[in-house]
């Protein structure tokens, strides 16, 4: 299991420190997952691996083009699996970021050389941050996803779940009405 998290830490080392972060922070969690479920490995690594793949076919028009079109293929499955607002909602904004990106792919064709160069690579530098945060983004929200079916699923191996106890509706304790304040005033 080990060998599939550091699989795991390469990718998203070349998806950018931003998500080399992420999977730092949520390695006891992808070690879980991967314990109890091996097959999440192929899928986690499907996908990041296609979202990478496409950044070889580098800055070209065409190459350009393809990331992008890659990205949004990853922001629209996040956003049909996003579990809060915020999620949702920043995927969208992905979404219009790339929709701009590429719908300013064939202004570059127009521009001189020596422009082209340059709108290539602010195009290419701005899609690796975007594929970076994008890959964060989801690797979260596949470790929630699998800690919300976990917790529902195997209490009896891991006891019960102490951050949705019963009668808590599934919501995280600090999200539930009785505590909102509570936990309000800890943040002043």
């Amino acid at each position: 299991m080990a060998s599939y998290l550091k699989v795991i830490l390469r990718l998203a080392a070349k998806a950018g420190p931003i998500a080399l972060i992420a999977a730092r922070e949520l390695a006891p969690q992808i070690q879980r997952i991967l314990k109890d479920n091996p097959d999440a490995f192929s899928s986690l690594t499907g996908r990041f691996q296609k979202v990478l793949g496409s950044k070889e076919k580098g800055s070209s028009p065409k190459g350009l083009e393809a990331r992008s079109v890659v990205l949004r293929e990853q922001v629209t499955y996040l956003y049909a699996s996003a579990n809060t607002a915020d999620v949702a909602q920043q995927a969208i904004s992905w979404r219009n970021e790339l929709d701009a990106i590429e719908r300013s792919v064939p202004v570059i064709k127009v521009m001189k050389r020596s422009q082209q160069i340059s709108e290539r690579r602010k195009l290419s530098k701005r899609l690796d941050e975007l594929s970076a945060q994008i890959f964060a983004a989801s690797l979260i929200d596949d470790v929630e996803d699998a800690v919300v079916i976990h917790d529902g699923t195997n209490e009896e191996h891991d006891g019960p779940n102490k951050e949705a106890p019963r009668g808590g509706g599934g919501q995280p304790e600090a999200t539930r009405p009785e505590n909102v304040n509570s936990e309000t005033d800890k943040e002043l």
